[in-house]
């Protein structure tokens, strides 16, 4: 009896490996037919151009890191100095732009690198990408519809027991965020455009620095709009707070939003 169940588990065993060694052959299948096939000659341009933008790059990103770690101290402070805030944001837009136009040089310096069904494969693999993106996102898709109205209730739940909020809080709360989603509206659909417009401007035949530059441009100045539309939001919910919830909206920041979970560290 003992050995009967001894192979029988033997061979659910085996049975369940070859799944999983199957899983992974089909896995190591579909990456490779993602994978876009270069030639020595193509890689060694490649990584080239990746180390010159490296070089061109780590000092901008290292202030910029600097700049975002201040900016979540003056988020922060009791007493918020929106000046100072809005010139870091503004130090933060031009590294920004700094960081952008030296990708922009280094895609255009290796798209003649690629044949046209190479560049076709990687579009293909952009777009994939960003579906499986969309489709992993919880607060995205067809399938999370029917649980969102739970979901908000739970969150709401959560954020006024962070807080403790009173209904009139409460209901100042959702009036300020409202608001705020109306004066941002029109810019968030403009940024929506323009960064399709990107992707257009960078994969056309024959691609214009000047016009991708001044698409750059555009794309920072509405980042900048937004991330000061979020700090005059944050400073109006300061003032509906009472001194003891304000200790514990600054203590947190990272965690809590309009209804008391917010991101102040967010600046684009």
């Amino acid at each position: 009896m003992k050995t009967k169940i001894t192979v029988c588990i033997l061979m659910t065993l085996m049975f369940f490996s070859g799944i999983s060694q199957a899983q992974q052959r089909k896995r190591a299948e579909r990456m490779q037919k993602t994978m876009i096939q270069l030639t020595d000659a193509q890689k060694e341009e490649l990584k080239a151009a990746k180390v010159e933008f490296a070089k061109a790059t780590i000092d901008v990103k290292n202030e910029l890191n600097e700049l975002k770690a201040y900016q979540r101290t003056l988020m922060s402070a009791e007493n918020l100095n929106e000046k100072k805030v809005f010139e870091n944001i503004d130090k933060m837009t031009a590294l920004e732009k700094q960081l952008m136009e030296e990708k922009v040089n280094m895609q255009l310096a290796t798209s003649g690198l690629l044949d046209e069904d190479q560049r076709m494969h990687r579009e293909m693999r952009g777009d994939r990408s960003k579906m499986r993106t969309h489709n992993m996102n919880p607060r995205k898709g067809p399938m999370q519809k029917g649980d969102r109205k739970g979901f908000d209730q739970g969150r709401k739940h959560r954020a006024v027991n962070a807080l403790g909020l009173s209904e009139e809080q409460q209901a100042q709360m959702k009036s300020l965020k409202l608001e705020h989603k109306k004066v941002t509206q029109n810019l968030r659909e403009e940024m929506q455009e323009l960064r399709l417009k990107q992707k257009h401007l960078l994969n056309d035949e024959k691609p214009n620095k000047k016009d991708i530059f001044s698409n750059i441009d555009r794309i920072l100045s509405i980042q900048n709009q937004l991330a000061k539309e979020r700090v005059t939001s944050q400073k109006e919910i300061r003032n509906i707070l009472d001194e003891d919830q304000l200790v514990l909206f600054l203590s947190k920041p990272h965690k809590m939003n309009k209804k008391g979970k917010a991101r102040m560290h967010r600046h684009y």
